[in-house]
């Protein structure tokens, strides 16, 4: 059994990380409307040149998107890393077709490429956590693209 296998079990046996719903194609349609409006968000902060503030709206415009391919899947997570392991699996069961890096840029379950690339998880922790409020521009274009590329994908999928 391979990582991503053990780690979706794993997910599954709380309710509170993973459970199966039934498929909900509203549901997914609404995330995808939060995905949309946080992304109106994190320009308009910005614009107004909270550059932290706008990477945190990005991470959830993006995040956003995840929870409506799971609900369009019959799946609903509280657990970010619960949400990745179900969205790879979907792909590796060619049941989703989106590009994986995207999932991986945001996330990655592989600690030793967070130290080599930080994920946008990461950079979002230490823009919420930390105590810098200052964030290189090039970071939030970064996260803007990569709204722009799964929000495309997103729409795609569930037929927005």
């Amino acid at each position: 059994m391979s990582q991503t296998e053990k780690h979706m079990t794993w997910c599954l046996k709380d309710p509170n990380r993973l459970k199966i719903i039934n498929p909900d194609l509203d549901l997914a349609k609404k995330h995808l409307a939060k995905s949309l409006y946080n992304f109106k968000v994190s320009k308009e902060l910005e614009t107004l040149e909270y550059y932290d503030w706008a990477l945190n709206v990005g991470f959830y415009a993006i995040y956003h998107c995840f929870l409506a391919l799971l609900a369009k899947y019959g799946y609903e997570s509280r657990n970010q890393s619960c949400t990745i392991t179900a969205l790879l699996t979907l792909i590796d069961n060619n049941k989703l077709a989106f590009e994986k890096d995207l999932i991986l840029q945001f996330y990655s379950l592989d600690t030793e490429s967070q130290i080599i690339s930080s994920t946008v998880r990461a950079k979002r922790e230490m823009s919420t956590y930390g105590v810098e409020t200052s964030i290189d521009l090039d970071q939030v274009k970064k996260i803007k693209d990569l709204v722009l590329q799964v929000q495309r994908e997103t729409i795609k999928e569930i037929g927005e």
